[in-house]
């Protein structure tokens, strides 16, 4: 229960998705002042109604309030026929900073079986595809581990942490303000490797870069976009601030522009663009 008593601090309101008689429900709110809603279609909705805030048999079309800071569903996605649209419900119910917790069995549940016969069970999971459902639909995994059970028969499951996936135009903006934050004006990039083309070149036209420079001189002459690889000139390139596009060389590249003339509080690397992030 650590990562799930971790995800409560600072929350205020949580949903549970099959919260059966309230047990976790009633945990939870002696950790932290939640808003507890309990979705429960079944007789158990009258034991839950007892320790949680309210309890609906199904989850609302439309929200009572705000969206909610964490969404928790243990053992009941293997049993909805129609798991696309369940995802997608869970992540209409979260706001962009809240989370989902999710467990379910791994394969049969436990490593004595190789099936799972239980007719009530609909869908048998592996990691891979838990996370890519619900990355196809909205929701990036950020933790995923296996072991726990909500019995001793089901000793292997499967527990996602996913939280709504940043849209790509915005993650695309929020690197380009890094970018444009350490170098407002020109600048000049030196490493065009497979770090520069993850890095660097898919914003390439977005950017005020000046110059590609490359200590390979069989790469002199090369054409990327609108620039040409090139050496280091220390008369033509006086003055631009430089990236360094190698994260394996960025040490022994730094050290051959301060023996040409670059001051050291002008050269820069990839880790200070994308390191950090929170």
């Amino acid at each position: 229960m650590g990562t799930l008593a971790a995800l409560l601090r600072n929350r205020r309101r949580v949903i549970e998705i099959g919260c059966a008689e309230g047990a976790l429900g009633a945990w939870a709110k002696m950790l932290a002042p939640l808003d507890y809603t309990g979705i429960e279609p079944s007789r158990d909705a009258a034991a839950a109604r007892r320790v949680l805030d309210r309890v609906l048999p199904q989850i609302p079309e439309k929200l009572d309030g705000a969206p909610y800071d964490l969404v928790l569903a243990f053992h009941v996605l293997e049993h909805i026929p129609d798991i696309a649209a369940e995802v997608l419900r869970w992540r209409r119910l979260l706001n962009p900073g809240g989370f989902a917790v999710v467990e379910v069995p791994r394969s049969a549940g436990h490593p004595f079986l190789s099936w799972d016969m239980n007719a009530e069970h609909l869908h048998q999971f592996t990691a891979a595809s838990l996370v890519s459902l619900f990355r196809r639909h909205g929701l990036e995994a950020v933790a995923l581990t296996s072991g726990h059970f909500e019995s001793t028969v089901y000793c292997d499951s499967l527990r996602l942490v996913a939280r709504p996936a940043v849209p790509d135009g915005v993650r695309r903006r929020a690197l380009l303000d890094r970018f444009r934050s350490l170098f407002p004006d020109r600048f000049a990039v030196y490493g065009v490797g497979g770090d520069f083309r993850n890095y660097v070149q898919p914003l390439l036209g977005e950017l005020p870069v000046a110059a590609l420079m490359d200590s390979d001189t069989a790469r002199h002459g090369e054409r990327v976009g609108e620039l040409v690889i090139e050496p280091y000139d220390p008369v033509r390139h006086a003055g631009l601030p430089v990236l360094i596009a190698s994260l394996r060389y960025r040490s022994e590249i730094a050290a051959r522009l301060v023996r040409q003339g670059v001051p050291p509080a002008a050269i820069s690397g990839l880790e200070e663009i994308y390191g950090g992030v929170p």
